[in-house]
């Protein structure tokens, strides 16, 4: 049996059963591009900003450009997928990605770290993209929606692991060596997609041209369902990068966690992820996939109310820490539901522009975090209430977009 006919069949084996096909797990790898280059280096941001002889702002920064650049990478690699295929993408964006990495190795000044960073990341952006692409080439909707959210179980492992990988590295050498390990995760990548991705992009699925490749940005737009479900993945995203740029001061300045304890209350939110995505991949054939995401707008909602009041109403102590917690869980978590559902619905409108709808919906994700993130930092007074507006506007939004939703449904 052909690698094509292996991942048709093998949506309907379940998880167990996923975790020892390779082929899945190098969609799973490709997914994983954009937090493991952003987490791996992160315990390494002082010693990066000793060596360079610069600020920990500036040091910091690097955080910024790589979102901005994987958002433009994304947006330049969707329709040249549409148009020359998956695989092409793959290596070429991929190769891009090991080179900067290479040099960011070598980076001698924090402006050139920067602008590595922003090449590092530009060719990373192909290998999201195309993953999500490959998976709407297989699927119909529901299979799609099923697959998205086994993968992304898997890739959700990677937030956790990537600053124990990175901690590990700097007990063996440098940060420079992250790099390294990020140059060799993107050269085994092009390795196994190599031997085991094949053309997904049929012919009668081709862009005719170049041109016609990036009119499929226009055609998406054109359509209100498309952006309303742009806009829902969207601004979940960025209720999650509320809460990874705001937790660490908030919990650990304002409520006295510890260190440690910070780590398992992250690691709780990476299993309510990874829970919330289990139960949309068992439960997406049976309810569908309208039905989780309005699920998941409620449960995000909930969250981002018990968070709000957690900064604003409780005191501070273990009550106020408990509710914002599990608002947290519940709002990061339905991120587990949306996500593989929006993009499922998303991508299935759009069969002969699938490139050009998952860049601009990872455009959205990665575009709108980085707008959430940069508040949340200049709005930073030392309490929990820039982070919980953050979260609660963005999580309001997306309520918003989700009425959009099943009103265009009804239409």
């Amino acid at each position: 049996m052909d690698n094509l006919s292996q991942c048709r069949r093998l949506v309907h084996l379940g998880f167990c059963t996923l975790i020892h096909r390779p082929l899945f797990l190098l969609l799973a790898a490709l997914s994983a591009f954009a937090p493991l280059a952003i987490d791996l280096y992160l315990p390494s941001l002082g010693q990066i900003a000793s060596d360079l002889q610069t600020t920990g702002g500036r040091a910091e920064q690097t955080v910024t450009v790589f979102l901005a650049g994987f958002a433009l990478g994304m947006l330049f690699y969707g329709p040249l997928s549409d148009r020359y295929g998956r695989r092409a993408m793959i290596f070429a964006g991929t190769s891009v990605f090991v080179a900067a990495s290479v040099a960011c190795m070598f980076a001698q000044t924090i402006e050139q770290l920067l602008l590595f960073r922003l090449v590092q990341a530009f060719g990373g952006g192909a290998a999201a993209v195309v993953a999500r692409a490959v998976v709407r080439d297989l699927f119909s909707e529901t299979d799609a929606a099923r697959v998205m959210a086994m993968i992304g179980m898997v890739t959700s492992i990677a937030p956790m692991l990537a600053p124990l990988l990175g901690a590990w590295v700097l007990l063996l050498g440098t940060w420079r060596h992250e790099f390294l390990v990020l140059a060799l995760f993107g050269a085994l990548c092009i390795w196994g997609a190599y031997r085991l991705l094949p053309e997904t992009l049929s012919k009668q699925r081709s862009q005719a041209s170049l041109k016609l490749a990036f009119r499929g940005y226009a055609h998406v737009l054109r359509q209100p369902k498309s952006v309303t479900l742009i806009g829902i993945g969207g601004c979940h995203f960025a209720a999650m990068f509320a809460y990874i740029t705001g937790t660490p001061l908030v919990y650990m300045g304002q409520f006295g966690v510890s260190e440690q304890q910070y780590a398992l209350l992250f690691g709780a939110n990476i299993g309510s992820l990874m829970l919330f995505g289990w139960y949309s991949a068992r439960s997406v054939k049976r309810q569908g996939t309208s039905a989780l995401i309005a699920k998941g707008n409620w449960f995000c909602a909930g969250g981002a109310v018990l968070v709000l009041l957690a900064a604003w109403v409780l005191p501070v102590g273990w009550v106020g820490l408990t509710t914002m917690v599990v608002g947290f869980l519940l709002c990061v978590g339905s991120l587990g539901l949306v996500a593989p559902n929006t993009m499922a619905q998303l991508l299935d409108a759009h069969p002969n522009n699938a490139g050009a709808a998952a860049a601009l919906y990872g455009f959205s994700q990665f575009g709108l975090g980085s707008v959430a993130s940069l508040t949340v930092t200049l709005l930073h007074d030392e309490s929990a209430r820039p982070l919980s507006l953050g979260v609660g506007v963005f999580a309001g939004l997306a309520w918003g977009f989700g009425w959009l939703l099943r009103n265009q449904h009804k239409q």
